[in-house]
């Protein structure tokens, strides 16, 4: 029989991950129960850690929130790219917002329009200085601005590494699909299971959908300088380069369920958007198409802290798009509550702001 484990761990993203490495840091025996389900947001994520363009989130705890955990990324990932020796891709050289035609221009003004006064605002460019800064964009393409707060970071190279991380501190990671809170003993459970969560407990959570696409160019040629979030014909894309010759195209958005298939329609469309914008694209080959399932709940905010009902259980999930970007604060706000007793998670992320169904039927 195995032993009882001072922590556990449900969910092996990259919120589960940081947080069962922070509590490892701590001297604690940690286990990960974790099964790679098809749809696995962490997998897949492009690594946006963009607090500024991203504008689905205004909600002002949320914001403050996005922006602290943009502040904590440097030192955290030199932090854990020492503890794993591995290169997590991070890159600090800002992010360009790109309007590709005229009706596009209020919509890229809106990721950054009511964000004044977190950080440095982002400076406006005209269609001349935008290419300055990335020759590879279109012709057509009408203006924008750089947002110097936006990095990006291989999403899979820091899941990995955080992987790494853990075990070096004796972190065990368990395959195994847990069904019911009663199948995990621990002193401390966190729920970390992203879009599975409500498996686990009459949470509001759904899946959303997202779609990218990796390509390479074959002909080994210049790559993009920065990264990319753009409005094209009224439509949002994410371009950044990867791996020296590859490009990642990112993100669709769809509620379709558990479905977690890729779809050529998905994919011809983030193929027209990208090509819309660095025409160099159309002769770069796709290697390869990734679908993610983001946990979301009804207000867009995450779900974080105690479980009302059941003492020595936590959870943290329903970060949607957001996970990797607000993984440092998140971990260590779960481990400090998990483990001292503390109470710095923001309010407004409460389980129990929800009224659950068996909640309401008990009324």
């Amino acid at each position: 029989m195995s032993r009882r484990p001072d922590v556990a761990v449900i969910g092996g993203g990259v919120i589960g991950l940081a947080v069962a490495w922070r509590c490892a840091q701590r001297g604690l025996d940690v286990h990960v129960f974790h099964d790679e389900i098809p749809g696995t947001a962490s997998a897949v994520a492009p690594g946006m850690l963009a607090p500024v363009s991203e504008a689905d989130f205004p909600d002002p705890a949320l914001l403050t929130f996005a922006h602290e955990a943009r502040r904590a990324w440097p030192a955290f990932a030199a932090e854990l790219a020492a503890a794993s020796g591995m290169d997590l891709g991070y890159a600090t050289d800002g992010l360009l917002l790109v309007a590709h035609g005229v009706e596009d221009r209020e919509r890229v003004a809106a990721m950054y329009g009511f964000r004044e006064g977190y950080d440095v605002p982002p400076k406006s460019l005209d269609a001349d200085e935008l290419r300055a800064r990335e020759p590879l964009l279109s012709a057509a393409c009408e203006g924008g601005g750089f947002a110097t707060e936006d990095h990006h970071v291989d999403a899979q190279r820091v899941r990995a590494a955080l992987r790494a991380a853990g075990e070096a501190l004796g972190v065990r990671y368990v395959e195994q699909r847990v069904r019911s809170l009663d199948e995990v003993s621990a002193e401390s459970v966190l729920v970390a299971t992203g879009a599975w969560s409500p498996d686990l407990h009459d949470w509001p959570v759904t899946p959303v959908r997202g779609q990218v696409v990796l390509l390479r160019d074959p002909a080994e040629g210049p790559g993009l300088r920065h990264g990319i979030r753009a409005v094209v014909r009224g439509e949002p894309v994410y371009l950044a380069g990867r791996h020296g010759h590859g490009t990642i195209v990112a993100a669709t958005l769809d509620h379709a369920g558990f479905d977690a298939r890729s779809s050529a329609r998905d994919t011809d469309a983030l193929l027209r958007k990208a090509v819309a914008l660095v025409p160099a694209l159309a002769g770069h080959e796709v290697v390869e198409t990734r679908v993610g399932l983001r946990p979301d709940t009804p207000d867009h905010l995450p779900l974080m802290g105690p479980v009302p009902g059941r003492p020595g259980t936590w959870v943290c999930t329903g970060h949607y798009r957001h996970g990797y970007l607000l993984a440092p604060v998140a971990a260590d706000l779960m481990t400090a509550s998990m483990l001292d007793g503390g109470d710095g998670i923001p309010a407004a992320f409460a389980p129990q702001r929800f009224r659950t169904t068996k909640e309401s039927a008990s009324r």
